[in-house]
């Protein structure tokens, strides 16, 4: 009975999944043309950096190349107490380009902590109408910054910007992967007017929006600033977006599995910090395919391994029909089909979950917090 009663939930969740990818589809709401846009508004760029001499002057570089006019932009670079060279590379670029400003961070203002206490800092220094957060471990293309602000004036305050995983190696195509399909439902409930959370590495607030709900101050203390932000913004009805569209970000891959480990749960902590019931229901999702393997051993009616070998294998196509429609849209090609992704992917994020279980505190930047 316990067992037909988990294949009928299965196969529910299956067929949401394949709701998710006939919306779209059908339903994808495309970015507005940058050529649409005559004016452009004044932009400060917030980026926090803490040991980054080994992503930032690439970061900056690409900021550099970016077809944005410079007399409407600020860059404003946070060097979060940092112990390796970052300071001496953002030394580098202040004295190339007058847009960009080295700001001080100073410790736990407010009471904030993480990257929450570098922006609040630099958000009081940024002079535009406009204020992008972007990672210090993040390139972007060349249009990224008009992509999205070409999106925000037509009435979005928050935008997060599609970001894309750079695969070099196996384990970075993984990431990739688990990236794009997240971002694919990101996007199904965004263009639905459901914004289920912010990319904090690649997203964008308007002054206005961000005054509205009072700055990362009123957040207090948090891991997770991007999701808790996009809460206050829904909580007083502001008008979000996610993007997906060439211009975007590139984000380095995580090269060590226990850091990526890492990083899940702390966003595992934070969903059920801020959305506990939706927080359960979204790692019961994310670990679905671990889920059906249990049951698949404790089985032992062969009519139900059938269904549930059936209910596997539709998974597997779900999650690759993702990549395609994500990849289509940004006329990518080369996308392969891949069976062990989406199981390494479930199985990382089971041992994240473990592992939050067994140690509550989290990190940021190798800092460790409650």
């Amino acid at each position: 009975m316990i067992g037909e009663v988990l294949l009928v939930a299965f196969a529910l969740i299956l067929l949401s999944e394949l709701v998710l990818i006939w919306r779209f589809k059908r339903f994808f709401i495309k970015t507005v043309e940058i050529n649409s846009i005559q004016t452009w508004p004044k932009v400060s760029i917030l980026i926090a950096a803490r040991n980054e001499e080994e992503n930032l002057e690439v970061c900056l570089n690409a900021i550099a190349n970016i077809d944005y006019p410079l007399e409407r932009l600020q860059v404003l670079v946070g060097n979060d107490l940092s112990t390796d060279g970052t300071q001496s590379i953002i030394d580098i670029w202040i004295n190339k380009y007058p847009h960009i400003k080295s700001i001080p961070i100073h410790p736990n203002i407010n009471g904030l902590i993480a990257k929450s206490n570098v922006l609040v800092q630099l958000a009081v220094k940024a002079e535009g109408d406009y204020l992008v957060i972007l990672d210090a471990d993040v390139t972007v293309t060349q249009h990224w910054l008009k992509t999205m602000i070409a999106q925000a004036v037509q009435g979005f305050d928050v935008v997060s910007g599609y970001t894309e995983v750079k695969a070099e190696g196996y384990f970075s195509s993984i990431q990739k992967m688990d990236w794009q399909n997240s971002i694919h439902s990101l996007k199904v409930f965004s263009d639905y007017g459901n914004t289920l959370t912010a990319l904090g590495n690649n997203m964008l607030i308007s002054k206005k929006a961000y005054q509205t709900i009072g700055g990362f101050e009123t957040l207090g203390k948090t891991k997770v600033e991007d999701l808790k932000l996009l809460l206050s913004a829904r909580k007083v009805g502001l008008k979000t977006a996610q993007l997906i569209d060439k211009g975007a970000g590139i984000t380095f891959s995580i090269k060590r599995i226990l850091d990526y480990v890492d990083q899940r749960k702390r966003w595992l902590k934070g969903v059920l910090s801020y959305r506990t019931l939706s927080g359960i229901g979204f790692i019961l999702y994310r670990l679905l395919l671990i889920e059906m393997l249990v049951v698949l051993l404790l089985l032992t009616n062969s009519t139900a391994l059938v269904v549930l070998i059936s209910l596997i294998i539709l998974k597997l196509l779900i999650e690759n029909i993702k990549q395609y429609q994500v990849k289509s849209t940004l006329d990518q090609v080369g996308v392969k089909f891949s069976i062990f992704k989406p199981f390494i992917i479930a199985l990382l994020d089971t041992f994240a979950l473990v592992v939050l279980m067994l140690n509550p505190r989290v990190s940021w930047k190798k800092r460790k917090f409650k």
